[in-house]
C-alpha cells in the first residue's frame, strides 16, 4: 500500500499530489475506523465499572493468573471507568460518570409497582421534585461488585434493614416484564416489572410488593446506538464497545469461557475479552420482545428447555460472586488446621437471553434477568438448580484498560451495611395479590405476617431444626417462594430439603404453590 501511493504521487503537480494524499488519508481513516468505536467522555451511556479488583478460580480468590494461564481474562483484569459519587449532603447523590442524580435513601415501605411511580412524582427530595422510577439499565449502573452482599456502595446509597429480611431487598424499576408465555412461575402472575436486589444482586421479573430508590436527570442514559459493521461486529455508539455479531455456538463452563474469548479472533480483531456483568447487561433489551437482545444487529443460538420451547442461551461474564469463601468445621474440633478447612466455592454472573427457568422449566426471572451460577461441576453446591455450561458472547474496545494484576485496594473494610428497617407489607394486606411474608411477626415491617412457629413444629417431624427468626430469613419474600426457591434458600444455610418437604412447609404455612 505505501508503494502504490507513493509511485502515484511521484506521477501527479504539487496540487494534485497534495489533493490526492488527502484523499488517500481520508480513505486509509474510513476503512480502518469503519468497525472502530469512539472511546471519548462523550459516550450518551457510559459503562461504569463493577469495580471487581480479585481474581477467583471456581473455589476461591487466587493470585492473578497471567495471560495464557488458566481463568485469565475475568473481569479484575480489565477495568473501565471508575465509578465517582458526589454526596450533596440534603440526601441527593449525583453520579459523575453517568449523569444521574439520585435519592441517598430508599423507601421506607415496600409498594406496589404501580404505586411506585405514584411515589416518585410525589416526592421532593433536595428541593427536586422531577423524580422517576429509574429503569433497569439506569439502576444497574449502581452495581457493586467489589465485595458484594450487598452490591452497592453504602457509603453513598443506603438501603433497607441489615440483609436479614429478604423481603426487603428488591428495589423496582419502571420496565414491567411484557414477556407472556403458558409457562409460568408463579412469582410472574399479576402485573410483574424488573426488580434489581440489593443485597443477592440479581436482575429478577417479579410481582408484589418492592422498594423504590428514584433518580432523575440525563433520561438518554441505558439507549443503545448498535451499528451493524458487515464484519461480523456490532458496535454500539452509546457505550463505545464493540461485541460479535455470533455467540460461540455452543456452552462452556467458565473456565473455557474466559480462555475462548482471550483466544478469539473475529474480523481481524484479537483483542476480545469476556465481558463483565455490566458490559454484557448493557446490551439487554427490556422492551418486552422474546429473546430479550436486538436480534435485527445480534445472532444468538437457538435451545430447546425442558418444555420443549425454542429458548435462548445464557450468557457468562467474567465477573465472579464470591457467595462462600470457604467452610469450616462447625465444632471447631480438629485433629489439623487442615481438617478445619475445606475450600467453598465461588459463582459466576450471567445473563439470560431466554427464559429464566425453575427446575420444572416455568419462566421464574424472566427473559433479561441476570443470575449466577456455580462455574464447574466439581464445585456444584447441589442445589438442584445448577446449569454449569452457557455460551459466550465477546467484547473488545470501550474506555477499558488491562490490569493483569487487579485492584486489591477496591474493597473497602469500613463499609456500612446495616439500616433502619422499612415496612414490607401494608397493614397486613401486601400488594400485588402476594402472601405477606418475611419480617419477624409483630414487628414493625412484618404487621400481619404470618406465624412461622408451625413451620418450626413441621421442621422438627423431618429432622430439621431452626428458630422461627431464622426460618423467616430462610423463606423470604414477599412474594411467597416457589418450591425450587425454597430448596436453594435452605441450601444456602447449608440444609437438604426434598421438594415434597418443601411443598409441606409451605402448606403449613398456608404458602401454597
Amino acid at each position: 500500500m505505501k508503494y502504490s501511493i507513493k509511485k502515484s504521487v511521484q506521477a501527479l503537480k504539487p496540487f494534485k499530489s497534495f489533493m490526492f494524499l488527502a484523499l488517500m488519508y481520508a480513505t486509509l481513516v474510513f476503512v480502518s475506523c469503519k468497525s472502530e468505536v469512539s472511546t471519548t467522555k462523550d459516550l450518551t451511556y457510559p459503562i461504569v465499572d463493577t469495580k471487581q479488583g480479585f481474581t477467583y478460580d471456581n473455589y476461591n480468590k487466587i493470585t492473578p493468573p497471567k495471560e495464557g494461564e488458566a481463568f485469565y481474562g475475568q473481569d479484575a483484569q480489565y477495568t473501565g471507568t471508575e465509578p465517582s459519587y458526589t454526596d450533596n449532603g440534603n440526601g441527593v447523590i449525583t453520579d459523575n460518570v453517568t449523569g444521574l442524580v439520585w435519592t441517598q435513601e430508599m423507601s421506607r415501605k415496600a409498594m406496589s409497582w404501580e404505586d411506585a411511580s405514584k411515589y416518585c412524582d410525589t416526592l421532593t427530595t433536595g428541593g427536586y421534585t422531577d423524580w422517576r422510577l429509574p429503569t433497569v439499565k439506569e439502576l444497574w449502573s449502581l452495581r457493586d461488585f467489589s465485595e458484594g452482599w450487598p452490591w452497592v456502595d453504602t457509603d453513598y446509597f443506603h438501603l433497607v434493614g441489615d440483609g436479614s429480611d429478604l423481603g426487603q431487598h428488591h428495589s423496582w424499576t419502571s420496565n414491567q416484564y411484557l414477556v407472556k408465555d403458558k409457562y409460568q412461575n408463579r412469582q410472574l402472575e399479576g402485573n410483574p416489572a424488573f426488580i434489581v436486589n440489593d443485597w443477592t444482586g440479581h436482575i429478577k421479573a417479579m410481582s408484589g410488593a418492592r422498594f423504590v430508590r428514584a433518580v432523575r436527570g440525563n433520561k438518554n442514559y441505558g439507549i443503545n446506538k448498535f451499528i451493524d459493521n458487515g464484519d461480523e461486529t456490532v458496535s454500539d455508539e452509546a457505550t463505545g464497545l464493540m461485541w460479535s455479531k455470533n455467540d460461540n455456538g455452543e456452552a462452556a463452563n467458565w473456565k473455557n469461557a474466559l480462555a475462548y474469548a482471550e483466544n478469539a479472533t473475529v474480523a481481524g480483531y484479537d483483542d476480545w475479552r469476556l465481558p463483565n456483568a455490566k458490559e454484557l447487561q448493557s446490551i439487554a433489551d427490556y422492551s418486552g420482545v422474546f429473546p430479550a437482545m436486538d436480534t435485527t444487529v445480534f445472532n444468538l443460538s437457538k435451545l430447546k428447555n425442558i418444555k420443549g420451547q425454542t429458548d435462548y442461551p445464557f450468557y457468562w461474564t467474567s465477573t465472579s460472586n464470591p457467595y462462600i469463601k470457604a467452610y469450616h468445621n462447625e465444632s471447631g474440633e480438629t485433629d489439623s488446621e487442615e481438617d478445619a478447612f475445606v475450600p467453598g466455592y465461588t459463582y459466576a454472573w450471567i445473563f439470560s437471553a431466554g427464559y429464566c427457568v425453575d427446575m420444572e422449566g416455568n419462566d421464574l426471572h424472566g427473559a433479561g434477568a441476570v443470575v449466577f451460577d456455580t462455574k464447574s461441576e466439581d464445585v456444584s453446591d447441589h442445589s438442584g438448580i445448577e446449569v454449569f455450561y452457557h455460551h459466550v458472547r465477546l467484547v473488545r474496545g470501550g474506555n477499558v484498560t488491562k490490569t493483569p494484576k487487579g485492584n486489591p485496594d477496591s474493597i473497602n473494610p469500613d463499609r456500612v451495611v446495616s439500616f433502619p428497617a422499612g415496612i414490607t407489607n401494608h397493614g397486613g394486606q401486601p400488594r400485588g395479590g402476594q402472601h405477606g411474608v418475611g419480617g419477624k411477626p409483630g414487628e414493625d415491617g412484618a404487621h400481619g405476617g404470618p406465624d412461622f412457629t408451625p413451620g418450626v413444629k413441621y421442621l422438627e417431624t423431618i429432622g430439621i431444626t431452626v428458630t422461627s427468626e431464622k426460618l423467616v430469613t430462610i423463606v423470604a419474600g414477599p412474594p411467597a417462594p416457589s418450591t425450587t426457591d425454597l430448596i436453594a434458600n435452605f441450601a444456602k444455610n447449608d440444609i437438604e430439603i426434598t421438594k415434597d418437604q418443601a411443598q409441606g412447609l409451605l402448606d403449613t404455612l398456608k404458602l401454597p404453590q
